[in-house]
């Protein structure tokens, strides 16, 4: 007879607990007796953990409260306890932030986990922890959730669920904000940007995407701040339009309108429109210019249409192209006006001008 243990009992207290986990048996085996096979306790959900945070949104460099509830849900005490705290990758821990029920309780801190080990629960007793945590200079904007849970440090398993508080890293007003500056600015020479001597334009309306409306100074400037807040990654498109009628009488785009810019965040960007004075020169064409049923010019408006070639070459104009509908399809209306079109800047195209050409067009039916 082989005795495993002395006692016939389990072992309680200090008594020691023998494993055997496997035996070789023969014939000639004695008798083994004593043998107590221990069963450790399954403790899942002996521990209720709830994690809140009286914050929703934060930006980096910010503090953010963590409350931990931890609840022993059972009618006996457990001991061994270690109450786990595991932060979001880029938050931090403040130093001397941690209180338990009240009283400052630091953590044990090792990496991005946080415990308070080896805590006992009486019955039904509940703990409460708070610490801070900082919002790091490397975390980008999205959600972050912190994790808490309670484990049998024993064995070496959890004994509880697993509590979370989810915060937002947001966008900071401050450093993460697009600033837009510019000018509009009277184009002397037409060539779409400020040159020496040439001034800005007063009191001219600029509209926004989402409806803001800017009035540049008495210097033609305008400022909008916090334009947006870019795609932190990839940035983020911003459009501003110019009001034409807010123009002074005569004037007229040199640079395009609307005007689309790339921003990146914390960084400014400038958005400038020219505009100015322009000789408009005005066609004035009908049916009878063309070749009957088809876009052909006749002879004698295709001189008058080469003879602008000087004159287009002279300064910085407008041509502004009216045709007079009397009951010609709308169809070949229009494919008239761009072979006019086509040609008048095929021609300007050849000459030594640098200035843009700029066309209008409009269509006047007669009956």
């Amino acid at each position: 007879m082989v005795a495993i243990q002395a006692q016939a009992t389990a072992p309680t207290g200090t008594q020691p607990t023998t494993y055997y986990l496997s035996f070789s048996m023969s014939g000639s085996s004695a008798i083994v007796v004593n043998n107590q096979i221990p069963v450790d306790p399954v403790l899942g959900g002996a521990i209720r953990v709830v994690k809140t945070t009286s914050v929703v949104n934060v930006v980096v460099g910010d503090l953010v409260p963590f409350t931990i509830t931890v609840t022993n849900t059972l009618s006996v005490p457990l001991t061994n306890i270690n109450v786990i705290d595991q932060i979001p990758a880029g938050f931090k821990f403040r130093s001397g932030s941690a209180f338990l029920n009240g009283i400052n309780t630091p953590p044990s801190v090792s990496g991005i986990t946080l415990s308070w080990p080896n805590l006992t629960f009486a019955a039904s007793e509940q703990k409460t922890f708070k610490l801070l945590l900082v919002v790091g200079s490397g975390v980008g904007q999205g959600k972050y959730t912190n994790q808490a849970w309670a484990l049998n440090n024993i064995v070496n398993t959890i004994i509880s669920n697993i509590g979370t508080a989810t915060v937002r890293v947001v966008p900071d007003p401050t450093f993460d904000c697009a600033d837009i500056i510019g000018k509009v600015f009277d184009d002397k020479n037409a060539n779409g940007y400020q040159d020496e001597g040439e001034p800005g334009i007063a009191n001219v309306r600029l509209v926004t995407a989402n409806g803001l409306i800017l009035t540049t100074d008495a210097q033609g400037r305008f400022h909008l701040p916090c334009a947006a807040i870019p795609n932190e990654d990839i940035g983020s498109n911003f459009i501003l339009k110019l009001d034409e009628r807010t123009l002074p009488t005569g004037y007229r785009m040199t640079t395009e309108n609307p005007l689309v810019v790339r921003l990146t965040d914390g960084k400014m960007s400038k958005m400038n429109f020219g505009a100015s004075i322009s000789r408009v020169v005005r066609i004035d064409v009908s049916d009878g210019a063309f070749e009957p049923h088809s876009t052909k010019l006749t002879e004698e408006f295709l001189n008058e249409v080469i003879s602008l070639d000087q004159t287009l070459q002279e300064r910085p104009s407008i041509v502004r192209i009216a045709y007079r509908i009397k009951g010609e399809p709308r169809d070949l209306v229009d494919q008239r006006i761009k072979i006019l079109h086509d040609m008048i800047q095929k021609r300007w195209e050849k000459g030594k001008s640098r200035t843009p050409l700029v066309f209008e067009e409009e269509t006047v039916e007669i009956r």
